[in-house]
């Protein structure tokens, strides 16, 4: 069992030669998830999905999406979202679909009720969400439910009836958490987490025993058996430990108050650039680097490379002066994170995909 994040889009701003806009597929052993949803999304998840029954050995199963999580409304993370719903419908879709997305505090407030006029900017979700609205997104249009969710990260809205309710868990055994981050509208990162499982019960070393007490053993319960104290932690291997992944969206550094095992990260500018990504609230690939320190990641993924770079060669150089384990994402790559934590990057090849060393 493991997490496994598809990466579909690595360019900031606008697609460049070779690089499209956001876009994410996180798979869990529950199902799976899409953080950001760019323009031309759903062309490049059909190509991933041939590529992966073709190179893969699997299908990725679009019923198996249970959420569309957006880290803000730049439409270079939001243009392919109707799109795609619309697409979902046309299939056939019968099953419930939650996207969830942030804004303002103050937006919140708004609906909720409280009297105030919160200012807000085209790209800001509530506006977008008016948008989608008028243009067919609505459960009544489409074959399948869909919950509309807007938080401020604290408090979260169904925006079908307005009321206030706790941020939904849309798959099961798997903790979806969003923690702000910075950037020029409401926005935040999206942390996808497998809580400690059982090690693996050993059958092998029970076999001489009555299957009534290899069954307690199997559920965790303490036995005695001719005079002897069976514990059954001693029929397991060792707690398998949690896991857990981190997707930035657009944000300066070192603004995710979490801990994670992967973290991707943009990776917009070089150091010669700072200045430019102080300016807009973006980061260095040293600045992400510098984040997963904060968030005690084992491992970086840098991603969302301005169009000014022709390579991500001299990003991948910067931040590994400052974090030892950093991959650089291009379009199609693939990211598993092991049960023991360790990160098998997956390069896309002409014939399938390459694990990179």
């Amino acid at each position: 069992m493991v997490l496994e994040v598809h990466v579909l889009g690595t360019s900031s701003a606008r697609p460049t030669q070779g690089r499209s806009v956001s876009g994410s597929i996180v798979e869990t052993p529950s199902g799976m998830v899409v953080i950001d949803c760019g323009e031309g999304f759903q062309n490049r998840l059909v190509k991933h999905r041939y590529e992966m029954k073709n190179f893969g050995g699997r299908r990725l199963k679009m019923s198996k999406v249970s959420a569309i999580l957006l880290t803000h409304g730049h439409l270079d993370h939001t243009w392919g979202v109707l799109p795609w719903l619309q697409t979902m419908s046309l299939d056939g879709r019968k099953d419930k679909l939650w996207v969830i997305g942030p804004t303002s505090s103050e937006v919140i407030d708004a609906l909720l009720g409280e009297e105030v006029e919160p200012e807000v900017t085209p790209s800001d979700l509530v506006i977008q969400y008016d948008m989608w609205m008028d243009l067919g997104a609505t459960t009544d249009s489409l074959s399948y439910e869909v919950e509309w969710i807007l938080g401020d990260g604290e408090r979260w809205v169904n925006m079908n009836d307005g009321s206030e309710i706790t941020l939904p868990q849309p798959l099961e055994k798997v903790k979806i958490s969003a923690h702000k981050t910075q950037h020029s509208v409401p926005s935040c990162a999206w942390r996808i987490s497998l809580g400690e499982r059982k090690g693996k019960f050993d059958r092998n070393s029970t076999k001489h025993l009555p299957d009534a007490i290899k069954a307690k053993l199997a559920s965790g319960i303490d036995v005695e058996y001719e005079g002897i104290n069976l514990v059954a932690t001693d029929y397991r291997t060792n707690a398998i430990p949690g896991q857990s992944v981190i997707i930035s969206g657009d944000t300066a550094e070192q603004a995710i108050d979490a801990d994670c095992d992967l973290l991707v990260h943009e990776a917009t500018f070089l150091n010669s650039h700072s200045d430019i990504a102080n300016e807009h609230l973006h980061s260095t690939a040293a600045g992400a680097a510098r984040t997963a320190v904060e968030c005690k990641a084992k491992h970086l993924a840098i991603t969302h490379y301005s169009g000014r770079l022709e390579n991500h060669e001299t990003s991948l150089e910067e931040s590994r002066v400052i974090h030892d384990s950093v991959v650089a994402l291009s379009d199609g790559d693939r990211l598993v994170l092991g049960d023991d934590l360790s990160l098998i990057h997956l390069v896309k090849s002409t014939q399938g995909w390459v694990q990179q060393s």
